[in-house]
């Protein structure tokens, strides 16, 4: 058996497993995003298409091609990776769920009441340019997120589902500019929304009247909306009365991993001393933080807001924990309190409150549309 690497266009690699006779048996494709982490940046791989042909499985030829994947990473400097996994499979190869699963539900009779002020029509491929605009706008600081490319990014590829295709809109001003889009699911047996975006809130009634004529005339009793518990559209909802679903699964969905951790903590830097600064009782404390896993340690010194990341060690307060614990941490999916009653993590309690404002609860999010 033996691995190979194909670059593909547009930053996707496929690895591959083949027999001694060239049979391809197992393989994934690894996908190159830039994802926010807050204000910052971190590049992160997006793992897809991972399979082996039926007449293969259960030969651990997929464990081959996903730790290659994982050294294909190391060697090429990526900080994260994420995928969107199957249960049970991939917590083996260092992968922790981090991405909530939300659901928005507005029953039709009541989002009828919904007043339209400005026009809709279908998304067009030069319209790419203004929902780029937007949705950086939107998600600036929204964790999870990947960003859009400019030169890649040129429509919407689906919809609230792997096979599910999207059917997107734009909203327009009186003079006919874009001032928010959205998306909804091709079909007529249920009115979902997995996408959104605005320039300002005022669309939104638009778009609530737009849903309830859709799935009024799909009679469908309800409206789902696939977006995250704390997105400005979430909150408009509650004026029509609306139900909120968040799952959060083990082990499946939305998962992620630390390649190079030292590269990840160093690039949040920024963002960290952000939310160090905006804490009134934290924002003149000083002191040191050394994180300990599995692949290696890191010392973060911090001094009256400021952060370096440093190798000397002395005095420091200590984190120690599994990678796939610390990237739940990172991305808000648990708390530090929580995850100190783990046998596997041990912190000085000194050093909580730190740990609480430099990663607190939140919600990350990947819109459907740019799921891979």
């Amino acid at each position: 058996m033996k691995i190979d690497r194909f670059s593909q266009p547009d930053n996707v690699w496929l690895i591959s497993l083949s027999t001694e006779d060239e049979e391809d048996v197992s393989r994934l494709w690894l996908i190159e995003y830039q994802m926010r982490f807050g204000s910052a940046k971190l590049k992160m791989g997006g793992i897809a298409g991972v399979g082996t042909n039926e007449e293969h499985r259960n030969k651990g030829y997929s464990r081959h091609v996903m730790e290659d994947s994982t050294a294909f990473m190391i060697e090429n400097g990526f900080d994260v990776a994420m995928l969107f996994g199957i249960p049970n499979f991939y917590p083996k190869f260092g992968y922790a769920t981090v991405i909530p699963e939300t659901w928005i539900y507005l029953e039709t009779e009541e989002a009828q009441a919904a007043v339209p002020t400005y026009h809709i029509r279908k998304f067009e491929k030069a319209d790419a340019p203004k929902i780029l605009s937007l949705y950086a706008a939107n998600n600036t600081e929204r964790t999870g997120t990947p960003l859009r490319d400019e030169i890649h990014w040129k429509e919407f590829k689906m919809g609230s589902g792997f096979g599910v295709a999207a059917d997107p809109y734009v909203v327009l001003d009186e003079e006919d500019e874009i001032i928010g889009y959205f998306v909804c699911d091709d079909t007529e047996e249920n009115c979902i929304l997995c996408d959104i975006g605005f320039q300002n809130r005022t669309i939104f009634e638009t778009v609530a009247h737009f849903l309830a004529d859709r799935a009024k005339r799909i009679k469908a009793a309800q409206i789902r909306c696939h977006i995250p518990a704390d997105h400005p559209f979430t909150i408009f909802c509650r004026r029509y009365g609306c139900r909120t679903n968040t799952d959060n699964s083990k082990d499946r969905g939305g998962m992620m991993r630390i390649i190079d951790q030292s590269s990840t903590l160093k690039k949040i830097i920024g963002e960290l001393e952000k939310r160090l600064q905006r804490a009134a009782d934290l924002s003149e404390w000083s002191g040191k933080l050394l994180i300990s896993t599995d692949l290696g340690q890191d010392c973060l010194e911090i001094d009256q807001g400021n952060i370096a990341h440093t190798n000397s060690q002395a005095n420091a307060f200590h984190l120690e924990i599994p990678q796939e614990k610390l990237i739940q941490l990172m991305m808000g999916r648990r708390s530090i309190e929580d995850l100190a009653i783990g046998s596997d993590v041990s912190v000085s309690e000194d050093i909580i409150p730190v740990l609480e404002t430099l990663f607190p609860l939140s919600h990350p999010h990947v819109w459907w549309p740019d799921r891979f």
